[in-house]
């Protein structure tokens, strides 16, 4: 009876590691429409705020595009708190308002003319 039990404990263990073992993080890449931008600036301040997100593997920001690429571990965020962090330092996100305290607190050549 003790090795019955010995050997489904094993067999669960092993079963447990190769169900871990395949869940393997998965690396999302998105665009983020960035209509608010305005120069190197905001270029920073986006970074800035997106790299604080756990999970955010980079992000490429294009001024003239008004865009940015940003790839992250979907087990880790998502593109709803990617959209939420650059919101709160003040430019819109896809169709994410800018909070209006962040964007009020930009520099002049930060905020749409």
């Amino acid at each position: 009876m003790k090795s019955i039990k010995n050997i489904l404990t094993i067999l669960f263990s092993l079963f447990i590691f190769l169900i871990s073992y395949s869940v393997k993080a998965e690396n999302k890449t998105v665009e983020i429409s960035l209509p608010t931008i305005q120069c190197d600036m905001c270029v920073s301040a986006i970074e800035k705020a997106v790299n604080k997100i756990d999970g955010v593997v980079s992000i490429t920001v294009d001024v003239e595009g008004k865009k940015a690429k940003v790839t992250f571990d979907d087990t880790k965020t998502s593109l709803t708190r990617i959209e939420k962090a650059i919101s709160k330092s003040g430019y819109k996100a896809n169709n994410k308002k800018a909070n209006k305290k962040a964007y009020d607190k930009l520099d002049d050549c930060c905020k749409i003319p």
